[in-house]
């Protein structure tokens, strides 16, 4: 996505259109899933006068809209990620990567919702934990 497509979602979401925050979904965009401090590595080149702070405050900004969604690891390790289609993720417990995989979270979702017999299901979150092709070899 460019610029101008980031701060387009921006405008749509309600938010001020600012460099720290078009840096910080550049910054997911090329790296996909990034810690605070991944991000804020990231962009300190682009935007040398950010601070941490900033980062967490709009890391916050952003996910209070649904542009940002937040993937708890086992490790503890919070990752962020641009929330995109629905999907579920691969953790490898021995090199820590996180991929998306995607499925269909709908069909999920609707049979979480039949056995449970109450709940509706509004949003799935699922963390699947192994061991990567490559940490298997």
């Amino acid at each position: 996505m460019s610029k101008a497509i980031f701060a387009e979602i921006l405008k749509e979401k309600k938010l001020k259109i600012t460099p720290q925050r078009i840096a910080i979904l550049e910054e997911l965009e090329k790296n996909g899933h990034s810690s605070v401090d991944d991000i804020f590595n990231g962009i300190k080149l682009k935007v040398p006068s950010v601070s941490l702070a900033t980062v967490y405050k709009n890391i916050l900004a952003l996910q209070s809209v649904d542009i940002l969604k937040s993937v708890k690891t086992p490790t503890h390790k919070q990752k962020y990620e641009i929330n995109v289609k629905p999907h579920v993720h691969l953790f490898c417990k021995i090199c820590e990567n996180l991929e998306d995989f995607v499925i269909n979270t709908q069909d999920f979702q609707e049979y979480c919702k039949k056995e449970s017999g109450y709940y509706c299901i509004e949003e799935a979150s699922v963390l699947l934990t192994g061991v990567c092709r490559n940490c298997a070899k």
